[in-house]
């Protein structure tokens, strides 16, 4: 008889999910403040700039539910694994890259390997913590190191920049890739088998097609003078292939099952994560443009100025751990959403009023930055809570699917909303719209958790 293998203490595990976390979060922040050195490096053009980050945020949105689906097809271990060598591997292009199609390239690849990534961790997570205040906890140390790491990607790049080149935001992930598979070592490989099935392949390329259109239309919108035929055109295709999409999913082989889709806490949480990455994500872009250019901020002095920020999400991750077994899911959100809304609109008062960064900017960072920690835990507490074992890598890649669609078409009503060259009033409207934004989670928190609780959660 097999013995099995010897359980690895739960601090390695949890240490390789939060790092993972933190990999696919700093990755995507980090580019931010680097962006202005590359292209005078590589000679982009200002259209070519703009894909550095599309590039990975479309890539991942798109690729995500084919990742939750083969880390529920052949194990979240071995997924993971996959993953993180990808990560690895396109991040020396991305170090290498001596043009811009080469970097843009690595970073779609970056974002392919993010898609794997996520699902795969969250699979694992999942899987190894029983639902409950154990696995509220794990959930909230994932939520912090990904919190954080998007805080502080722009702390981290503009420290980088100021000691070193830009490739070295590239070769940063090489040591914390390194760091999760030494911490992930037994716990991973204990916990790769899986049932085997087929992957449904047309229903996962049409499912791609249309996030990855749906995007691209969106980031297009945000320039300054966007292309309407292109516009049109990736429009008609995230129609076209969503079409494609419901056919496939009321076929025999869904994407998504179905039984799935009527779990009404995880319809909560992609609401709620749309609205999330549209309202606070769209922080770190607006403050680091605003600290840059209508301050004039090196971008170290910017990234500096994300401490506090960072610090609150920290603490924001870790209160909203420490409360969700007490307090209701609906009082957390919308109290996390509410803070966080709050914190925007002090930003926007301080903004208009051109005072200092001490009385004004910091005070709204703080607040927003405790309640989008809140909320960050909150909502994937929310997701996960009622997902039937065998589907948590894919239930946790809708959650985050609709976090970046709902970052990206966020971002980009943002930016047509501010314009191409923003001054202190386009801003102080921006950072309203987002506290508005913020605070329409509340209501759908409140309502919908309510009658979640009558509700039959199919397991």
């Amino acid at each position: 008889m097999p013995v099995p293998p010897a359980p690895v203490p739960g601090a390695r595990l949890l240490t390789a999910l939060a790092g993972a976390q933190l990999l696919v979060a700093l990755d995507f922040s980090i580019i931010y403040v680097a962006l202005p050195d590359i292209g005078t490096s590589l000679h982009f053009s200002s259209v070519a700039l703009q894909w550095i980050v599309s590039a990975y945020a479309i890539f991942f949105a798109g690729f995500l539910l084919l990742g939750g689906q083969l880390a529920d097809v052949f194990g979240a271990g071995r997924v993971y694994l996959v993953a993180q060598l990808l990560f690895a591997a396109a991040s020396i292009g991305a170090a290498l890259a001596s043009s811009a199609t080469l970097l843009i390239a690595a970073r779609v690849v970056q974002g392919v390997a993010a898609a794997l990534l996520v699902p795969a961790t969250l699979g694992l997570l999942s899987s190894a913590y029983p639902a409950g205040p154990e696995r509220d906890r794990a959930v909230s140390v994932w939520g912090t190191t990904g919190a954080v790491g998007l805080a502080l990607g722009v702390t981290v790049g503009g420290g980088i920049l100021a000691v070193a080149s830009w490739q070295w935001i590239f070769w940063i992930n090489l040591p914390i890739v390194a760091l999760c598979l030494l911490a992930a070592g037994n716990a991973v490989r204990s916990t790769t088998s899986g049932a085997r099935a087929p992957v449904a392949a047309m229903a996962t390329i049409s499912a791609c097609t249309a996030v990855v259109a749906l995007v691209v239309a969106f980031t297009e919108l945000s320039r300054a003078r966007p292309s309407l035929p292109v516009v049109a055109a990736t429009l008609a295709v995230a129609v076209l292939a969503g079409g494609l999409l419901m056919r496939c999913q009321n076929g025999r082989r869904p994407l998504v099952p179905r039984a799935l889709l009527r779990v009404r806490t995880l319809q909560v949480a992609c609401l709620v994560a749309a609205l999330h990455m549209a309202s606070f994500g769209a922080e770190f872009y607006l403050v680091t443009l605003y600290l840059q250019e209508a301050r004039d901020y090196s971008a170290l002095a910017a990234g500096m100025a994300f401490l506090p920020l960072a610090a609150a999400v920290t603490v924001g991750n870790t209160v909203a751990g420490r409360v969700a077994g007490r307090l209701s899911l609906r009082v957390l959100l919308s109290t996390a959403f509410l803070t966080g809304a709050t914190g925007l609109v002090v930003l926007a008062l301080a903004v208009g009023a051109d005072g200092g960064y001490a009385p004004g900017i910091l005070p709204g960072l703080l607040l927003s930055g405790l309640g989008q920690g809140m909320a960050f835990t909150g909502m994937f507490i929310t997701g996960t809570r009622d997902l039937p074992p065998t589907s948590n890598a894919m239930g946790s890649a809708l959650v985050n699917t609709a976090q970046y669609i709902g970052g990206s078409i966020g971002l980009a009503l943002l930016v047509l909303l501010h314009g191409e060259h923003p001054t202190a009033p386009d801003f102080v409207r921006t950072f309203y719209a987002t506290a508005v934004i913020a605070t329409a989670a509340v209501p759908a928190a409140l309502l919908l958790l309510t009658r979640a609780r009558y509700a039959s959660v199919p397991k």
